[in-house]
């Protein structure tokens, strides 16, 4: 069926537990995984309140650390389930944009995402940035609810 699976997660609830059904289906297809986190960065206008250099530059890392920290989660769980699986992390103001440019990147077949994330309002119906993989995506995408 899909021969490479790319896995966005962003370490929200849904999104740990659509990382482990998305092993689980790659286990049972024999696909590989890609697990993608984006740190999603944003312009320096976007932080008025940071003063100081460093600080951007310290929370910019701290962001990218999470992203280091959800990949290897996918990593841990795909290697108890004997899949093979490669993680990647990238900075990015439109994470959507990152997960559609990841997997063509990677030559994914397929994405499997969770309905929604950590967007506050956004998760009210389906998630904004899976409705823009949705509809700018190359590849199926199969989203976890």
């Amino acid at each position: 069926m899909f021969k490479k699976i790319l896995v966005p997660t962003d370490g929200s609830d849904l999104s740990n537990r659509a990382v482990r059904a998305a092993i689980e289906f790659a286990k049972d297809h024999g696909s590989a995984v890609v697990g993608l986190s984006v740190a999603q960065t944003h312009p320096y206008e976007s932080f008025t309140l940071i003063s100081r250099r460093e600080d951007f530059s310290l929370l910019s890392e701290s962001l990218r650390q999470r992203a280091r920290d959800y990949v290897h989660i996918i990593e841990d769980l795909a290697e108890k389930a004997c899949v093979p699986c490669q993680v990647h992390t990238v900075d990015s103001p439109q994470p959507w944009k990152a997960i559609v440019d990841a997997a063509a990147e990677h030559a994914c077949d397929c994405i499997f995402m969770a309905s929604h994330g950590r967007g506050g309002l956004n998760r009210i119906l389906l998630g904004n940035q899976t409705h823009k993989v949705l509809v700018h995506g190359n590849v199926p995408v199969i989203i976890f609810r």
